[in-house]
C-alpha cells in the first residue's frame, strides 16, 4: 500500500471540541434550535447536503437564559480554534482565512456570532460555520478492514468504519482525489474526507487531534 493525498477526519463527533456552554439559534425565532430540529440538521450534514436556510443558525448564544451575562465567555470561545455545536463545526477566522484558500465546491463558510444569553449581546470574536456538502464515493470497502454494513439487511443504507482509526489502513479510490477538497462518501457515516493540502494547513495550525485525521491508503 502507499499514502494517498486523502485524509479522514472525524470532528462531528469529537467530545474534545463540543464543549463550549452554546446553542444554536433558530433563524426566526432566535431560541435554541431544540433535539428533534438539531436531529434534522445533523441527518442533513452527515450525509453531505446542504443545509436549508430555515436550519441554517443566526448565530450561537450561551445556553442558560436565566443567567443574563457571563464574563468569560468571551476568553473561552477565543482560547478556541474550532468547536463543535452537535453536527456542526466552527472555525475561528485563522482557520476560515486558510480554509478559504481551498475549493470548497458547493460548501461554504459563513460567519456565526456568538451573543451572550440575552440572543442580543455580541461577544468580540469571529467564528464560521463550516459546510461542505460536496458527495463522493471515496472508501474502497470491500478492501478496507472492517467497513462493515450499518444494518446486516440493508447495506444500501450505509457503511461505517472503526470508531478509532489510528493504526488502521482506509483504502480509497484513485478517482476519489477529482473534485473539492473537503467532501463527504455518501456510504460511509460519521467520517469525513478532506485533500492532502488542507490536512497539511490544519497539521500546521496543531490541530490534527481535533480533526482525527488519518491518512488514507491507495491499494496499489
Amino acid at each position: 500500500m502507499q499514502n494517498a493525498p486523502i485524509w479522514s477526519m472525524q470532528i462531528m463527533s469529537n467530545p474534545e471540541v463540543n464543549d463550549m456552554p452554546v446553542c444554536a439559534l433558530d433563524p426566526v425565532t432566535r431560541d435554541c434550535f431544540n433535539g428533534d430540529d438539531m436531529l434534522g440538521i445533523t441527518a442533513q450534514y452527515y450525509h453531505g447536503k446542504g443545509l436549508r436556510d430555515e436550519w441554517r443558525p443566526a448565530g450561537l448564544a450561551y445556553h442558560r437564559k436565566d443567567i443574563g451575562h457571563v464574563d468569560w465567555l468571551e476568553s473561552m470561545a477565543k482560547s478556541r480554534r474550532v468547536f463543535t455545536v452537535s453536527s456542526l463545526i466552527f472555525v475561528d477566522k485563522t482557520v476560515c482565512d486558510a480554509l478559504m484558500t481551498f475549493d470548497l465546491g458547493d460548501g461554504r463558510l459563513s460567519r456565526m456570532p456568538i451573543y451572550q444569553s440575552d440572543r442580543k449581546t455580541e461577544v468580540d470574536c469571529d467564528f464560521y460555520l463550516l459546510e461542505f456538502c460536496n458527495p463522493r464515493h471515496t472508501v474502497d470497502r470491500d478492501r478496507t478492514d472492517r467497513c462493515r454494513p450499518l444494518y446486516k439487511a440493508r447495506p444500501e443504507a450505509g457503511y461505517k468504519l472503526p470508531s478509532n482509526l489510528r493504526g488502521r489502513d482506509v483504502v480509497v479510490h484513485r478517482s476519489a482525489q477529482q473534485g473539492p477538497d473537503l467532501w463527504f462518501d455518501p456510504m460511509i457515516r460519521h467520517y469525513q474526507f478532506l485533500s492532502d493540502g488542507v490536512a497539511r494547513v490544519l497539521i500546521a495550525l496543531g490541530l490534527e487531534e481535533k480533526f482525527n485525521l488519518n491518512q488514507c491508503k491507495f491499494l496499489y
